[in-house]
């Protein structure tokens, strides 16, 4: 029989263990202490024959032909 829930001091686990506290899962982070980010949004512009990329650190990369004024966020900071 599947483990519906468990609660030991050291341990967590539900749902047939799909969720347990032994293992990582992608978290939102508000430090900088993070391994990745994830863009949310629109990070792309065309505008004018040009082109703007908006990387997910926030950084605007144009081409030389861009004359748009898009500006886009950064990616959501994550831990795995």
């Amino acid at each position: 029989m599947a483990i519906v829930l468990s609660i030991t001091p050291t341990r967590f686990r539900a749902s047939g263990s799909k969720l347990d506290s032994q293992r990582r899962y992608i978290r939102k982070v508000y430090n900088n202490t993070y391994d990745l980010r994830f863009v949310t949004g629109r990070n792309m512009d065309v505008a004018g024959g040009g082109l703007r990329y908006v990387n997910p650190s926030g950084n605007n990369v144009d081409d030389d032909t861009y004359d748009g004024s898009f500006s886009g966020t950064e990616g959501v900071r994550v831990r795995v």
